[in-house]
């Protein structure tokens, strides 16, 4: 079983189904993703596709699994039905539904979605300079910092304290069970 945000998952640990099959690290050394396709198509005529880190799917730990059921219901059509790939603390993009074929490689998959999209840039990267075939710009895997402010709220008049402070409240989570350190927080975006 996984949980995700607002569901529970049901199905096979993906390490036990590679292992079922033969599949190991000692056998395959040079594996470093797992490539998933669905069965749902882009305009190009490509199904959607993404890849994990080999050693994100072979941890028992990690509860990588191929989602049979949600809410201990057979997985909806929506949700991916028959078969999805849920790997928590990934980035949604990764968790790929209605999955149709997977493939041990040495590389990162060649899906526009993971070698064209989700990437992680500098802040000095814009649409005008952007170079997605750059090696800097990397696949986004982990689920990145979320924060979100919750008091004081939107429109809201408050009172500045001695040394120039504002009393905050919110959340913040990561993915893949990383530490948050710190939220920064400018008034000027």
């Amino acid at each position: 079983r996984s949980s995700g945000i607002n569901a529970e998952y049901g199905g096979p640990r993906l390490c036990d189904v590679l292992k079922h099959y033969g599949w190991s690290e000692e056998k395959y050394p040079e594996a470093k993703h797992i490539w998933v396709d669905g069965l749902d198509f882009g305009p190009d005529g490509t199904p959607y596709g993404a890849s994990i880190l080999i050693e994100k799917a072979m941890d028992p730990r990690q509860d990588v699994i191929l989602a049979l059921t949600m809410n201990g219901e057979t997985l909806p059509r929506d949700h991916g039905y028959p078969v999805r790939l849920v790997a928590p603390g990934v980035v949604g993009a990764r968790n790929v539904k209605w999955v149709g074929n997977m493939t041990i490689s040495h590389e990162e998959s060649h899906s526009h979605w993971q070698r064209r999209d989700y990437k992680g840039f500098n802040p000095s990267i814009d649409w005008h300079n952007v170079d997605f075939d750059n090696k800097t710009a990397v696949s986004i895997q982990n689920q990145p910092i979320n924060s979100m402010v919750c008091d004081p709220l939107n429109g809201e008049t408050i009172t500045v304290l001695p040394g120039n402070k504002i009393p905050l409240r919110g959340y913040a989570y990561s993915g893949a069970g990383a530490k948050v350190i710190r939220v920064d927080v400018t008034l000027d975006g």
